[in-house]
């Protein structure tokens, strides 16, 4: 786990997609038809809040792939952990 952790890029957020008007009244979007954006969500803890961050087109596929990763690895740990657990449980190393 260690070597897919370390060979991997990962971001802790959510995948946020966002509809919206620009204002421009001569723009598609002023007849219904908005805009299609995709938006990292993330908690910060110091400032007790949470984040949101526009992603370019150009980068959607690379974060989608980022965020993935640490779902992935988040799900690897939990399965460690509950190893451990059962160790624990049945006194056994």
């Amino acid at each position: 786990m260690a070597k897919r952790v370390h060979e991997r890029q990962m971001l802790h957020a959510s995948l946020v997609t966002m509809r919206r008007v620009c204002g421009n009244p001569n723009c598609k979007c002023a007849r219904g038809e908005k805009h299609v954006s995709l938006y990292l969500c993330r908690w910060i803890p110091h400032e007790g809040r949470q984040r949101m961050l526009y992603v370019p087109r150009d980068w959607e596929e690379r974060v989608k792939r980022w965020v993935g990763n640490y779902r992935e690895v988040k799900k690897l740990l939990e399965q460690v952990c509950e190893e451990g657990w059962q160790r624990v449980v049945n006194r056994k190393e």
